[in-house]
């Protein structure tokens, strides 16, 4: 029996589906749509989210390329945070689930932090190279 495995490897080869397979592995993966509430979370704050949009760059600088801030806000904030890509990539929908002083409280604080990336981004695009 012929084992597969190296055949991508081999110069001069047709075949090659390590190659794509290399890809695949290297992509990163989507974040999973379900998951379990945690045992802090009410279950009826779960009925009314707060909804609102941002850009998609100003989401990968607030909650990280791969969303791995998310759990740190929620759990000091104890809002549940769904970040998903809509349309063509370039906006971002967030949802906030918790209680409705707590919702606007934590939306004022990633608008917050969306205006001040926005300045940053701004400030460091007008301002000239330094000179040597």
């Amino acid at each position: 029996m012929v084992d597969d495995a190296g055949a991508a490897e081999v110069p001069g080869d047709e075949w090659r589906p390590a190659g794509s397979l290399d890809r695949l592995l290297r992509a990163p993966l989507p974040p999973p749509r379900i998951r379990t509430r945690p045992w802090w979370f009410p279950v009826q704050e779960l009925r009314d989210p707060l909804v609102f949009y941002l850009e998609a760059w100003l989401a990968d600088a607030i909650f990280g390329p791969d969303r791995a801030i998310i759990p740190e806000i929620e759990w000091m904030s104890q809002v549940l945070l769904t970040v998903d890509v809509v349309n063509s990539g370039d906006l971002v929908e967030i949802s906030i689930f918790g209680w409705p002083r707590v919702q606007n409280r934590v939306k004022s604080v990633l608008l917050s932090l969306a205006s001040w990336h926005r300045k940053h981004r701004a400030r460091d695009c007008s301002e000239p190279p330094p000179e040597k």
